[in-house]
């Protein structure tokens, strides 16, 4: 790239901060500011802040990004602490690296009227190594107490020119004021989209001096400065995917960078331009192209297969086996044949990996790139790679379609994990054309609980207690039971944990076999399950899968619910009573079948004793779609709401 550039003079420097407020400038009457008109609820605000972008040119480093922020914060109580702490991500990719140019904070306290300031100084800043790709410098604000203005501004030089700074307007706290400027030579064009519900106040556009001459003449520059004002905090919602989905964010896509009287690149991407682009790459194309480099590990694997769909189970599960995800998301990998000899690598060292066994194996089999539930949403403004953060294995077996990720140990074959459920991902034939592939759970999340007991005169119930669950969670289940050491510690913590339930042994079954239920068998005793009141036993009918809290109780809903998958909980209970009670005809539990329009959830209690000393409990808990509308969810919150009120009630038995 500095090549294309070597025609241009650096005449004279831009200053980055001619629009920012004054560091240090704090004034008494900053302290008695308020932001109740917007949120009357927040634990601190932003009082004004201030970024910008310029690209420019080195001599040395060819073009660059010159990023700036200013931030004024005022705390207004000690749970706001915590923003007296920030972090500066750096990227880096091989010997090319982001770089940290300034940093200053400081806090600011009204000592009657007068403004005293603590400066932050180097023993608050720390550097360190988060991941391969970036490196993380960490710094904390001092003397904070209730009520006082934080201020911190950093500046950033990269040589990534294609990865132009975002600029968050909304985040998790309320702003006053919010203003972003970016500074773009005329050799560099830049698409620019603004997600979220929010809109700029302002937006101005005029040229500005660069400070550049080509062959040609002066090159000019267009300067764009946006503003918001007013502008809420952004409340995360329970079974919501990111936020970076529905915050208002402006963010810019490269489209081409010319030379005056010289070469234009084109950045603006068609989907096919990115197939292309990612096939003909090394660190992609190029490992599920290396037809042998896998040879001595698979064929093993591969010996004595009946059929492709055994080919394809074993290869998958070599894979999830063999390799430890190191936690990495990537669509590059660093080198398959590595990651197998030192049993871990990255999302793409594993899935490419995948791919490239698949392909051997004489499989129809080719990578999707996708994107993170927390990465939020790619490729819904114009195609560009730098969205997507994963890559997965896609093979065509018969007239069926399997989507793999080995990354994760705990998922069978064919079922995505959670992390990948992401509206879409993008195809990457060798061959053919790129098209969209979506990103579904292929297995609904089940709980099944069985109990086969009975219960005593003083009301205490033993027995045994079954849990059956598949899709996520089984794979959540097995991947608790793998972060303890063993089998015997971790149920007796739960055993130390729940008073009311006490395990006398236990039995799991299925934890290695993905493709089964996992199973759970249970020796309980819970000594006050029913509480004698004169004549009558009392208890609620649920060992352990009673809904006690509605998870959704905000008054309105502003964005969608995603569960991720259909979900399914049953519960069956048998209970044998005791000897001189029964169930009588008056006062017994009405059967409940409640169902939302189109029976997108469901719900059914059902309870008889057609013999006389046995009573059978049955429920029923239904969500049949992923994913529900905000418009849905009054009806939905009016669901959860009753199956707790029917929850509550108690079964009475009477003396005979």
């Amino acid at each position: 790239m500095k090549s294309f550039f070597t025609g241009l003079l650096l005449l004279s420097g831009i200053s980055l901060q001619a629009q920012d407020f004054s560091f240090g400038k704090i004034k008494k009457e900053d302290f008695a500011t308020t932001v109740d008109k917007i949120d009357t609820a927040a634990n601190a605000f932003v009082l004004r802040e201030y970024g910008s972008a310029e690209v420019s040119y080195n001599k040395n480093k060819g073009l660059v990004v010159e990023f700036f922020k200013h931030v004024r914060i005022k705390i207004l109580n000690k749970e706001a602490y915590s923003y007296a702490n920030f972090s500066i991500p750096l990227y880096k990719n091989g010997n090319d690296r982001e770089v940290l140019m300034d940093i200053k904070g400081a806090s600011y306290h009204l000592v009657g009227d007068k403004v005293v300031e603590t400066e932050m100084t180097k023993a608050n800043i720390f550097n360190e190594n988060s991941s391969e790709n970036y490196a993380v410098t960490k710094a904390a604000i001092p003397q904070v107490q209730e009520g006082t203005i934080i201020e911190y501004r950093y500046r950033t030089e990269s040589p990534f020119i294609f990865n132009l700074n975002a600029w968050e307007f909304q985040e998790d706290l309320p702003k006053l004021y919010s203003q972003y400027v970016t500074r773009i030579p005329e050799i560099c064009h830049y698409k620019a989209n603004l997600k979220g519900g929010l809109a700029v106040s302002d937006r101005k556009v005029e040229n500005y001096n660069t400070g550049l001459n080509s062959e040609v003449g002066e090159v000019l520059g267009s300067k764009t400065t946006y503003t918001m004002e007013n502008i809420p905090a952004f409340h995360t919602e329970d079974y919501m995917t990111s936020s970076k989905n529905f915050r208002s964010i402006i963010f810019f896509e490269l489209g081409r960078y010319s030379v005056p009287m010289g070469p234009t690149k084109d950045f603006s991407l068609t989907w096919e331009n990115v197939r292309d682009k990612l096939v003909q790459d090394e660190s992609f194309g190029g490992q599920v192209k290396r037809k042998t480099a896998l040879k001595e590990f698979i064929e093993p694997v591969l010996q004595d297969s009946k059929d492709d769909l055994e080919k394809a189970v074993r290869l998958y599960t070599y894979f999830q086996k063999q390799i430890k995800w190191n936690n990495h998301h990537s669509i590059y990998a660093k080198n398959i044949k590595e990651a197998i000899e030192k049993r871990t690598g990255n999302s793409a060292d594993i899935n490419l990996g995948l791919v490239n066994a698949l392909r051997y194996a004489k499989l129809d089999a080719i990578p999707v790139i996708l994107s993170t539930r927390e990465n939020g949403y790619a490729g819904l403004y114009a195609p560009a790679i730098s969205e997507f953060n994963h890559v997965i294995a896609r093979v065509k077996i018969g007239e069926n379609y399997y989507l793999l990720d080995a990354t994760s140990p705990y998922e069978m074959f064919g079922n995505i994990p959670m992390k990948c459920v992401n509206f879409q991902g993008r195809s990457i034939p060798l061959e053919g054309e790129s098209d969209w592939v979506k990103l579904e759970a292929s297995l609904s999340s089940t709980y099944s609980n069985f109990f086969y007991g009975e219960l005593s005169e003083n009301g205490a119930l033993k027995g045994k207690w079954i849990t059956s669950r598949n899709g996520y969670g089984a794979s959540k289940m097995r991947e608790r039971l793998q972060g303890s050491n063993s089998e015997e510690e971790f149920y007796e913590k739960i055993d130390e944990e729940n008073n009311r339930i006490k395990i006398n042994s236990f039995k799991v079954s299925n934890r290695e076999s993905l493709d089964k239920p996992l199973t759970e068998e249970f020796e309980i005793e819970i000594k006050n399950f029913a509480t004698l009141q004169n004549d009558q036993l009392l208890f609620n009918p649920y060992i352990d899968t009673k809904m006690s809290k509605n998870p959704f109780n905000l008054t309105e809903r502003n964005y969608p619910i995603d569960f991720g998958s259909l979900v399914q909980e049953e519960c069956y209970i048998e209970i044998k009573l005791p000897k001189g009670y029964a169930y009588p005809t008056e006062g017994k539990l009405k059967n409940i079948s409640m169902a939302l329009p189109e029976r997108a959830a469901r719900y059914i209690f059902k309870i008889n004793n057609t013999t006389p000393d046995v009573l059978i409990i049955e429920s029923a808990t239904q969500l049949n779609k992923p994913l529900f509308m905000p418009e849905e969810y009054f009806d939905l919150k009016e669901f959860f709401s009753r199956i707790i009120q029917a929850e509550k009630l108690d079964v009475v038995l009477k003396k005979i």
